[in-house]
């Protein structure tokens, strides 16, 4: 039986729907009510530790997605206490009822972004999974110690963690909107928000992340393969960032500031094309 938090979620209700057509049996669970859940459903919040180590009795694996959604969803105490309280109850119950898996919804937002878009300057870019935490606000923060407690989880047990970093999920819908005007230095977009994620790509890589072959501690960034503007990448960093960051690899064209070679790698992840690529 897999537990998936924060069912009643947007992202959640797709990888709910997800586990249930690969034939999963699957228990869903939020501080809210949610009378359409296709899966079982139980009312808890998951602060109160003792209800979160009742949901997970006879789990073989929890999709933790539950939390604050983003720097904006609440006061900054009430962000981190949500945020990181959640988490440490979920996964310790986890290392408790010796579940096999923990999938974590972690974000890119704990790599870096802050209000003032210039603020975060990467050492390099693309980002990927070797590139420095460097969270400003509460929210990336309680993401970090989010991994931070997936990593002693895995140190004292048997129970793996995997924790996807994604942000800026954009539904089909919206992402006719793209391309976005090209940030300047004069009318800056912070970096992480150049990049996006289609949500039944992430709830996708959630599945994967379930079903992969690895273990201990293991974080992976998401995206699609392209910024949300027209104009060239590395032209973009040389007129935003000048010299100061360094570029790794290849950014071709309107390339993504985020690398997913990682979740390919070892996920299976494939993400769609970005919105305007057409599929080879």
């Amino acid at each position: 039986m897999i537990v998936v938090t924060g069912a009643a979620g947007r992202l959640a209700r797709r990888v709910v729907q997800r586990l249930i057509a690969k034939g999963y049996d699957v228990r869903a669970t939020d501080r809210v009510a949610y009378n359409e859940s296709p899966a079982p459903f139980v009312q808890i919040d998951l602060c109160d530790a003792q209800p979160v180590n009742q949901l997970l009795t006879g789990a073989e694996a929890i999709i933790h997605m539950g939390a604050i959604p983003g720097p904006g969803g609440g006061t900054p105490h009430e962000i981190f206490e949500n945020n990181v309280g959640s988490t440490f109850n979920v996964l310790w119950a986890a290392q408790v009822n010796k579940l096999r898996r923990v999938v974590f919804s972690s974000s890119a937002f704990a790599v870096g972004w802050a209000p003032n878009p210039q603020a975060f300057i990467p050492l390099y870019l693309p980002l990927d999974e070797q590139h420095p935490l460097m969270p400003f606000e509460p929210y990336g923060l309680s993401k970090q110690i989010g991994e931070s407690i997936g990593q002693m989880v895995t140190q004292s047990s048997t129970t793996s963690v995997v924790s996807l970093r994604f942000t800026n999920v954009v539904p089909p819908e919206r992402q006719t909107e793209f391309p976005w005007p090209a940030p300047t230095p004069d009318n800056p977009t912070t970096l992480v928000m150049w990049a996006y994620a289609d949500p039944r790509d992430v709830a996708e890589a959630h599945v994967l992340a379930l079903e992969a072959d690895v273990s201990g501690h293991e974080a992976f960034l998401l995206a699609q393969p392209t910024t949300r503007f027209r104009e060239p990448t590395a032209e973009l960093i040389a007129q935003n960032f000048g010299d100061r960051v360094e570029i790794r690899g290849k950014l071709e064209g309107n390339a993504s500031v985020i690398s997913t070679e990682k979740a390919q790698r070892l996920l299976g992840f494939s993400p769609r094309p970005g919105w305007n690529q057409t599929a080879s």
